[in-house]
């Protein structure tokens, strides 16, 4: 039984004295998808070329937190160095989800929660293809499925309060949902040992593929 108070706890001591970089890295992923949004014709294909590569790289800063390192914008770039496997496997979700959907919503909503530990497993595992990861997504999934749909709706007053703020707590509630899911990931996940170097640089040898 996943326990949410404590995946939270967990989460609010990774986020703390590391919100700054935090939030740097949340407003380049927003930017870039909004500069995407806003250039005419080919807009909407560079936002899909970037959104899963800044999707295994915000994978790679929040799994790197939640094991005491230190968030860098250079690892939020990192997911360019698998381009092909980011952007495979952000199609992949894309068009399951939307396939599923078509039959109605909450089959949608199941098979996006089946789907929503892929970019974690890519990251952590470089030997992957992205069907493999969302393969594995399924599989490490099966049983867990409530606990994030309920986890996930324990977060509704923070976004109602980022409604009532105009956004501004999206600031402080972004990297404490991404801390508090990566500890879900974990949670629920078989532990991955560090692949340290000499000098213990664990985000530049591990996660930065």
């Amino acid at each position: 039984m996943i326990n949410r108070a404590d995946l939270k706890m967990r989460a609010k001591s990774d986020i703390s004295g590391n919100m700054g970089m935090l939030i740097v890295c949340m407003i380049i992923v927003s930017g870039l998808g909004a500069a995407c949004g806003l250039i005419p014709w080919v807009g909407a294909i560079a936002s899909l070329c970037i959104s899963g590569p800044l999707t295994l790289g915000t994978a790679y800063i929040y799994l790197n937190l939640t094991r005491g390192f230190s968030p860098d914008v250079n690892i939020l770039f990192s997911g360019f160095q698998r381009f092909a496997d980011a952007l495979v496997l952000s199609l992949l979700i894309s068009i399951f989800t939307f396939l599923w959907s078509l039959l109605f919503v909450v089959p949608g909503i199941i098979k996006a929660i089946s789907y929503s530990q892929a970019f974690y497993i890519l990251a952590e595992h470089p030997e992957m293809t992205a069907k493999e990861a969302l393969d594995e997504s399924i599989d490490m999934m099966d049983g867990h499925k409530m606990d994030y749909f309920v986890l996930y709706l324990s977060f509704i007053p923070w976004m109602l309060l980022c409604g009532i703020t105009c956004g501004l707590v999206i600031l402080y509630v972004g990297p404490y949902m991404g801390a508090t899911f990566a500890n879900f990931h974990l949670a629920i996940s078989t532990p991955v040992e560090p692949n340290m170097n000499t000098n213990g640089d664990f985000a530049n040898n591990y996660y930065q593929m």
